[in-house]
Protein backbone atom coordinates (compact mmCIF):
# COMPACT_ATOMS: atom_id res chain seq x y z
CA UNK A 1 0.00 0.00 0.00
CA UNK A 2 1.67 3.59 -0.95
CA UNK A 3 1.77 5.50 1.93
CA UNK A 4 -0.39 8.84 1.65
CA UNK A 5 1.76 12.32 0.94
CA UNK A 6 0.84 15.91 0.84
CA UNK A 7 0.63 16.87 -2.30
CA UNK A 8 3.14 19.59 -4.10
CA UNK A 9 4.83 17.78 -0.66
CA UNK A 10 8.82 17.46 -1.16
CA UNK A 11 8.09 13.34 0.04
CA UNK A 12 5.35 13.43 -2.57
CA UNK A 13 8.00 15.17 -5.32
CA UNK A 14 11.03 12.27 -4.18
CA UNK A 15 8.28 9.85 -4.75
CA UNK A 16 7.06 10.80 -8.08
CA UNK A 17 10.52 11.04 -9.60
CA UNK A 18 11.45 7.37 -8.18
CA UNK A 19 8.03 6.42 -9.68
CA UNK A 20 9.05 8.11 -12.87
CA UNK A 21 12.81 7.50 -13.43
CA UNK A 22 12.71 3.76 -11.45
CA UNK A 23 14.84 2.66 -9.29
CA UNK A 24 18.32 2.21 -11.65
CA UNK A 25 18.38 5.40 -13.12
CA UNK A 26 17.69 6.82 -9.53
CA UNK A 27 20.79 4.85 -7.78
CA UNK A 28 22.66 6.39 -11.12
CA UNK A 29 21.58 9.91 -10.38
CA UNK A 30 22.26 10.32 -6.83
CA UNK A 31 24.93 7.12 -6.06
CA UNK A 32 22.69 6.46 -3.51
CA UNK A 33 19.92 2.84 -3.10
CA UNK A 34 16.56 3.24 -4.37
CA UNK A 35 15.73 2.02 -0.73
CA UNK A 36 17.26 5.60 0.62
CA UNK A 37 15.49 7.42 -2.06
CA UNK A 38 12.00 5.99 -0.86
CA UNK A 39 13.05 6.87 2.73
CA UNK A 40 13.49 10.23 1.69
CA UNK A 41 10.20 9.97 0.62
CA UNK A 42 8.89 8.90 3.71
CA UNK A 43 7.00 11.94 5.52
CA UNK A 44 6.82 10.06 8.49
CA UNK A 45 10.62 9.29 8.66
CA UNK A 46 12.37 12.70 9.88
CA UNK A 47 15.55 10.47 10.21
CA UNK A 48 15.99 10.32 6.66
CA UNK A 49 15.47 13.72 4.58
CA UNK A 50 16.64 14.35 0.85
CA UNK A 51 19.78 16.45 0.62
CA UNK A 52 19.66 19.60 -1.25
CA UNK A 53 22.22 17.95 -3.60
CA UNK A 54 20.34 15.04 -4.44
CA UNK A 55 16.89 16.80 -4.62
CA UNK A 56 19.13 18.89 -7.66
CA UNK A 57 20.68 15.61 -8.98
CA UNK A 58 16.86 14.38 -9.02
CA UNK A 59 15.55 17.44 -10.90
CA UNK A 60 17.87 17.94 -13.42
CA UNK A 61 17.44 13.58 -14.03
CA UNK A 62 13.73 14.65 -14.68
CA UNK A 63 14.63 17.40 -17.10
CA UNK A 64 16.70 15.54 -18.69
CA UNK A 65 14.04 13.27 -19.68
CA UNK A 66 11.66 16.47 -20.67
CA UNK A 67 9.58 16.13 -17.49
CA UNK A 68 8.89 19.52 -15.10
CA UNK A 69 11.26 19.10 -11.93
CA UNK A 70 8.64 18.61 -9.57
CA UNK A 71 11.08 19.23 -6.20
CA UNK A 72 11.70 22.89 -7.49
CA UNK A 73 8.06 22.74 -7.92
CA UNK A 74 7.14 21.56 -4.52
CA UNK A 75 9.69 24.11 -2.77
CA UNK A 76 8.39 26.85 -4.59
CA UNK A 77 5.02 25.88 -3.44
CA UNK A 78 5.91 25.60 0.20
CA UNK A 79 7.87 28.63 0.38
CA UNK A 80 4.86 30.60 -1.09
CA UNK A 81 2.54 28.83 1.30
CA UNK A 82 4.79 30.45 4.03
CA UNK A 83 4.64 33.83 2.50
CA UNK A 84 1.18 33.88 2.10
CA UNK A 85 0.77 32.72 5.53
CA UNK A 86 2.44 35.79 6.74
CA UNK A 87 0.12 37.85 4.82
CA UNK A 88 2.50 40.78 4.57
CA UNK A 89 2.51 42.45 1.37
CA UNK A 90 6.01 41.71 -0.78
CA UNK A 91 8.02 44.40 -2.22
CA UNK A 92 6.07 45.05 -5.89
CA UNK A 93 8.91 45.16 -7.66
CA UNK A 94 10.66 41.70 -6.56
CA UNK A 95 7.16 40.01 -7.08
CA UNK A 96 7.36 41.06 -10.71
CA UNK A 97 10.57 39.24 -11.26
CA UNK A 98 8.88 36.06 -9.91
CA UNK A 99 5.98 36.90 -11.94
CA UNK A 100 8.56 37.25 -14.80
CA UNK A 101 9.92 33.82 -13.99
CA UNK A 102 6.97 31.79 -13.89
CA UNK A 103 6.00 33.36 -17.24
CA UNK A 104 9.03 32.30 -18.46
CA UNK A 105 8.62 28.84 -17.15
CA UNK A 106 4.70 28.87 -18.88
CA UNK A 107 6.65 29.29 -22.29
CA UNK A 108 9.18 26.97 -21.68
CA UNK A 109 6.12 24.78 -21.27
CA UNK A 110 4.31 25.46 -23.83
CA UNK A 111 7.24 25.22 -26.43
CA UNK A 112 8.31 21.54 -25.04
CA UNK A 113 4.30 20.82 -25.73
CA UNK A 114 4.45 22.51 -29.12
CA UNK A 115 7.67 20.61 -30.24
CA UNK A 116 7.80 18.45 -33.30
CA UNK A 117 10.12 16.18 -31.42
CA UNK A 118 7.86 16.15 -28.43
CA UNK A 119 5.95 13.13 -27.80
CA UNK A 120 2.48 14.22 -29.77
CA UNK A 121 4.91 16.09 -32.41
CA UNK A 122 2.99 19.36 -32.66
CA UNK A 123 -0.01 18.51 -31.11
CA UNK A 124 -0.28 18.38 -27.03
CA UNK A 125 -0.48 15.65 -25.31
CA UNK A 126 -2.76 14.96 -22.16
CA UNK A 127 0.80 15.14 -19.91
CA UNK A 128 1.84 17.99 -22.21
CA UNK A 129 -1.07 20.21 -21.27
CA UNK A 130 -1.20 18.96 -17.63
CA UNK A 131 2.40 20.52 -17.41
CA UNK A 132 1.31 23.58 -19.18
CA UNK A 133 -1.92 24.31 -16.81
CA UNK A 134 -0.09 23.31 -14.24
CA UNK A 135 2.74 26.13 -14.87
CA UNK A 136 -0.34 28.73 -15.72
CA UNK A 137 -1.58 28.20 -12.13
CA UNK A 138 1.58 28.57 -10.78
CA UNK A 139 2.15 32.16 -12.97
CA UNK A 140 -1.48 32.85 -11.98
CA UNK A 141 -0.94 33.04 -8.10
CA UNK A 142 2.38 34.68 -8.95
CA UNK A 143 -0.16 37.44 -10.12
CA UNK A 144 -2.52 37.14 -7.87
CA UNK A 145 0.45 37.94 -5.12
CA UNK A 146 1.74 40.72 -7.36
CA UNK A 147 -2.01 42.48 -7.50
CA UNK A 148 -2.21 41.90 -3.30
CA UNK A 149 1.46 43.74 -2.91
CA UNK A 150 0.54 46.31 -5.40
CA UNK A 151 -2.65 47.35 -3.37
CA UNK A 152 -1.08 47.08 -0.53
CA UNK A 153 1.64 49.79 -1.70
CA UNK A 154 -1.16 52.01 -2.24
CA UNK A 155 -1.70 54.43 0.78
CA UNK A 156 -5.06 54.91 2.29
CA UNK A 157 -7.49 57.69 1.01
CA UNK A 158 -8.13 60.33 4.16
CA UNK A 159 -11.51 59.82 5.40
CA UNK A 160 -13.64 62.72 4.38
CA UNK A 161 -14.79 64.67 7.99
CA UNK A 162 -18.23 65.21 8.20
CA UNK A 163 -19.10 68.80 8.45
CA UNK A 164 -16.13 70.19 7.28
Amino acid sequence: MTKRREPLSLEDAVFLVHATLGDSRVEEITGKSARLVRMWSDPDDDAHRIPLIQALRLDRGMVQRGEAPPILTAYRTELRRTADAALSPGDPLARLSDVMVELGDVAAAVRRACCSGGDGGRRITADEAREVLRELAELRGQIDAFERDVTAAVPARPRAVEGV
